[in-house]
């Protein structure tokens, strides 16, 4: 059946209803563009952001695949992004095997979010303490660790340095208290004698006889050596503490400065008829601070004509490497040296005195442990000399060790860092 043919009225309704629905289509596309182009914005801008920031972020699977890295990550592993993206997490964390991934993952999945720490290693195999903050995520269907690493190195190395703070405050602290107890006790001693004797001298000074008046003058002059001795390293120490004795090496004619020290002692080595021999060669040079040096021998010697017996000799000389004889002193050598030269010369102290046992060697330079031994002639001390002489040879990057017997004697060796003795 034929249509009826439209009126001029229905054909402008329908043109405009077209042109209506265009309109109406048009913009739904606009709105459609927009939208698109507002996410794609969004999603560079995302991106951009992730590319950007200083911390890596990486997402694992489950197998610990890397599947996405950002530009953060391949900078500081030192890996394209190709690269990671073929790898596997074990690669950069020495700490994770297969097994602990597992345990890890299993982790992921219980706790959804926390942080650990760990090590990764880059391209080029350093190290670098890294904390990672771990995090579930599901998409697709899948799970994956979207996992947050920031570098830990400034940290550690604060930690690190808080650390040894804290010891050297310990340390201050051990060292306050060994000064004042020396300051108390054993300074104290000393200076209450003298002050006794000099007021009995005073007063009753025509009642004694020679005899006893010579016995008085003797202890008054042994106790004012003792003073004069333990003031010398009191202040050497305190110095050395406070970081006021600067290192200064310079080159120094061995052989002549242990003859000053020689003679420097010499009158404390006659009340005993000890004798003390220079073994050193004459044209023996070494390299070091002067005034740490001779503080060590002065020290060293003193001690050795203190715990002396009556008319016996105190030695100082060198031992080279060479002119040891047993292969067991020679291993023991190298092993006490071994951050010294092979041909690195080693000067030592020997006496034929009272010796020491085991423990009394173990105890010595050490702040925490109170060690003094009478001398032969009943002389009093503190071990604050070796202590002060453990710190100069540290100075040298040296080391200080005893070979002691009982009854037989005691030889303390100094070996002093690389290019101090030629």
């Amino acid at each position: 059946m034929p249509l009826n043919p439209k009126t001029y009225e229905s054909l402008v309704a329908d043109l405009k209803r077209l042109e209506e629905e265009n309109r109406t289509l048009k913009q739904t596309r606009d709105d459609i563009a927009n939208k698109q182009s507002d996410l794609i914005h969004t999603l560079q801008f995302t991106q951009f952001s992730i590319d950007t920031i200083s911390e890596a972020i990486v997402w694992l699977d489950e197998d610990g695949n890397y599947v996405f890295v950002n530009e953060a990550a391949c900078k500081n592993y030192g890996y394209t992004k190709e690269e990671l993206l073929s790898m596997q997490m074990f690669q950069v964390d020495p700490l994770f095997s297969t097994e602990r991934w597992k345990a890890h993952w299993q982790e992921i999945l219980d706790r959804k979010s926390f942080t650990i720490e760990t090590i990764n290693k880059r391209k080029d195999g350093t190290p670098v303490p890294i904390e990672v903050t771990v995090n579930l995520v599901e998409y697709g269907g899948k799970q994956y660790n979207c996992a947050i690493i920031r570098d830990i190195t400034e940290q550690k190395l604060s930690e690190e340095k808080l650390k040894q703070s804290t010891i050297r405050l310990a340390e201050l602290n051990d060292t306050k208290d060994k000064f004042f107890s020396i300051i108390a006790h054993d300074l104290r001693g000393p200076l209450g004698t003298q002050r006794e004797f000099t007021k009995i001298l005073n007063e009753k000074d025509s009642k004694f006889s020679d005899m006893e008046r010579t016995t008085y003058l003797k202890m008054l002059e042994e106790s004012s050596d003792l003073v004069y001795s333990l003031l010398e390293n009191l202040l050497d120490w305190a110095r050395s503490q406070t970081g006021n004795i600067v290192f200064q090496p310079t080159s120094i004619p061995f052989f002549d400065l242990i003859q000053r020290v020689i003679s420097l002692l010499k009158l404390s080595a006659n009340k005993k008829d000890v004798t003390i021999i220079n073994q050193v060669p004459k044209d023996k040079m070494i390299f070091g601070d002067l005034f740490m040096i001779e503080t060590i021998l002065r020290n060293l010697i003193s001690n050795a004509i203190k715990y002396s017996k009556i008319k016996t000799e105190v030695i100082v000389g060198v031992l080279e490497f060479d002119s040891i004889k047993s292969l067991e002193a020679k291993l023991e050598y190298k092993k006490l040296n071994s951050n010294l030269p092979t041909d690195s010369t080693v000067f030592f102290v020997k006496d034929s005195g009272i010796g020491m046992q085991k423990e009394q060697v173990e105890s010595l330079f050490r702040l925490d442990k109170k060690f003094s031994t009478k001398g032969t002639a009943e002389e009093s001390g503190t071990g604050l000399g070796l202590i002060l002489c453990k710190e100069f040879i540290d100075k040298h990057q040296g080391n200080i060790w005893v070979k002691s017997k009982p009854g037989i004697g005691s030889t303390f060796f100094v070996g002093l860092g690389q290019n101090t003795i030629y």
